[in-house]
């Protein structure tokens, strides 16, 4: 299997800072299993983490992780199962997540906002002519006689009805 368009996916999902946090506290973690010699086997039957994806995080091999919210939740489950406070070290990790995700969905509401007007403009028009037409349907136009009444040589003539 060729690991360079999977080394693509990493740059994606975590920049330069992320990545070298994640390296430290994948570091941490691993030295903390091995000086209380767990099996990473036993790790993940207690955390319902695939023996692969431990040794992935364990072996910086990030390009075989899922997206980074999910490696937060390996990361807390990982680091409890070990004593350690998960909390506090996926939330090391997910507040650079979070800081860089928040900036790119502030740049995109930012386009979006562009795309309501034409909608809300729509949908008045919609109210407008929906409510023209309801209008119209209940109080029709009142007919007068001197509409039916027919002209012949530009003069109006008289219908009698006997």
């Amino acid at each position: 299997m060729n690991s360079k368009p999977m080394q693509e996916k990493t740059v994606m999902f975590l920049n330069q800072a992320q990545a070298e946090q994640l390296k430290e506290i994948t570091t941490h973690l691993r030295q903390v299993r091995q000086e209380k010699s767990i099996p990473i086997e036993k790790i993940a039957a207690q955390t319902l983490i695939r023996a692969g994806v431990l040794q992935a995080l364990e072996e910086e091999r990030f390009e075989e992780l899922p997206e980074p919210i999910f490696v937060q939740g390996f990361i807390r489950r990982y680091g409890d199962a070990l004593g350690l406070d998960g909390n506090a070290l996926s939330h090391a990790l997910i507040s650079n997540v979070v800081r860089q995700d928040s900036n790119n969905n502030h740049n995109n509401s930012d386009n979006k906002v562009n795309i309501y007007i034409p909608l809300v403009v729509t949908y008045i028009l919609l109210l407008v002519a929906a409510s023209a037409g309801l209008l119209y349907t209940l109080n029709p136009p009142q007919i007068t006689s001197e509409t039916l009444t027919p002209k012949v040589n530009g003069q109006q003539s008289m219908v009698t009805n006997r």
